[in-house]
């Protein structure tokens, strides 16, 4: 399937480019979310940072989002358009289709050196460049549950073996190499051509679909350490160590714990006119009627406290970590 049409500010050749470029893409329920992510990868990643272009991936992002987002250093926004019709299913409905953007990383390899794809609900919080030393052509992080490839589909898939370890999706590091620059649209090809294919017995979608192509295209991956996606449940002392914190499971940076870095960019976000936070899942409809009423819902620190009526222990260790400037 040839996609690139679809994208024409993506490819543009007359776009003077950097030799590295860092992916990324959300739709505008995640936006507050990207800028922070965007924004610690400049301050924390200086060395990658200076050498990458940011590309976000939109999907029905507004016009406030977008002329934030777009305001950033080196970041710009295109409009991401799954190149097909997008499949009408359950587990489809829970993703966006700008996570299938992080397809084109492959295709970006035929203009940068260095390709990074980021997901939108991370802190990078040390530098990324010396990692493209440690890679041959693709750098992945096993992905802590779904161990296996099988666990990724609902049924197995013929020709493809679902021993195979499970990577994760949500970084991915990929360096331009003659060991696959002739196949990289065809691996992008693949990758559209089987999520259709296989979408009914598709589980995690995009993620899915990447760690068959690493078998059918013969793919070493570099495995890399959790510490660059490390889940932002883990330990504190993993927390410290980690490249990368990922919001994956019930911590969220913006529900029921204090990340410094986070609460500093969300401020800077809602300073510059972005709206607040609204995929807070656990809030009691008692809190949240609450604080509207009051008009509470304007202050940044109970956007991100948790829900002090229901879980009010959580909310004190909360404020007591702000109050006293905590950081992980």
């Amino acid at each position: 399937m040839k996609n690139t049409a679809s994208f024409p500010a993506l490819y543009d050749v007359s776009i003077p480019r950097r030799s590295a470029c860092v992916l990324t893409a959300c739709d505008d329920k995640y936006a507050f979310c990207l800028f922070v992510a965007i924004q610690t990868f400049l301050k924390n990643s200086p060395k990658l940072a200076e050498q990458a272009d940011i590309w976000v991936a939109g999907c029905n992002l507004s016009a406030v989002s977008k002329q934030i987002l777009s305001s950033l250093p080196h970041t710009y926004l295109f409009d991401y358009i799954f190149p097909a019709t997008f499949p009408d299913l359950p587990m489809f409905k829970n993703f966006t289709p700008a996570s299938f953007a992080r397809y084109e990383c492959f295709t970006l390899l035929h203009l940068y050196e260095k390709v990074m794809y980021l997901d939108s609900d991370v802190l990078v919080k040390k530098e990324l460049l010396p990692l493209f030393d440690t890679i041959d052509t693709i750098g992945l992080v096993p992905d802590p549950l779904m161990t296996e490839v099988g666990c990724n589909f609902f049924k197995e898939i013929a020709g493809f073996n679902m021993k195979n370890p499970g990577f994760n999706s949500g970084f991915l590091a990929l360096k331009r190499s003659v060991v696959w620059n002739s196949r990289l649209d065809e691996i992008n090809g693949f990758l559209y051509e089987c999520t259709l294919q296989h979408a009914p017995d598709l589980l995690y979608p995009d993620q899915g679909v990447i760690n068959l192509a690493i078998e059918k295209f013969n793919l070493t991956p570099t495995t890399l350490s959790t510490l660059y996606n490390c889940p932002a449940s883990s330990s504190l002392s993993a927390l410290k160590k980690a490249f990368i914190v990922h919001a994956t499971g019930p911590r969220k940076f913006w529900c029921y714990y204090y990340f410094d870095d986070f609460y500093k960019y969300y401020t800077q976000w809602i300073q510059q006119g972005g709206a607040k936070v609204s995929v807070r899942k656990s809030d009691s409809e008692l809190y949240k009627k609450f604080i509207r009423s009051t008009g509470w819902d304007k202050y940044i620190f109970v956007q991100l406290c948790p829900d002090f009526i229901a879980k009010p222990d959580k909310a004190l260790r909360f404020g007591i970590k702000k109050l006293f400037h905590c950081k992980f």
